[in-house]
């Protein structure tokens, strides 16, 4: 009994590192790698592939929070979010 919820424990705290420090710090690069792309940093010069890697990290924030809204509203219309494999889909409770 107590190893499950220890197991548990430890879940819901990754979870909330992951999401509740990961994501901020994405966008944060995200905002570094846009300053990159246009030369705004100091001693180094404009990079275009900063836009990429600002695109690509700004995407994985905005898929994250789509993700969370997603649950929420499907759960106050009865619905469940659950994964076929690497897509989601709703089913009704």
């Amino acid at each position: 009994m107590w190893l499950s919820a220890l197991n548990g424990f430890w879940q819901v705290l990754l979870a909330g590192l992951l999401l509740g420090s990961g994501l901020p710090i994405l966008f944060a690069l995200g905002v570094k790698s846009i300053a990159w792309a246009h030369g705004d940093l100091p001693d180094r010069a404009a990079n275009p592939a900063g836009k990429l890697v600002a695109g690509a990290l700004f995407a994985v924030v905005l898929l994250a929070v789509l993700l969370g809204l997603s649950y929420i509203v499907a759960h106050g219309f009865g619905y469940t979010l659950v994964w076929n494999g690497m897509l989601p889909s709703f089913t009704h409770k």
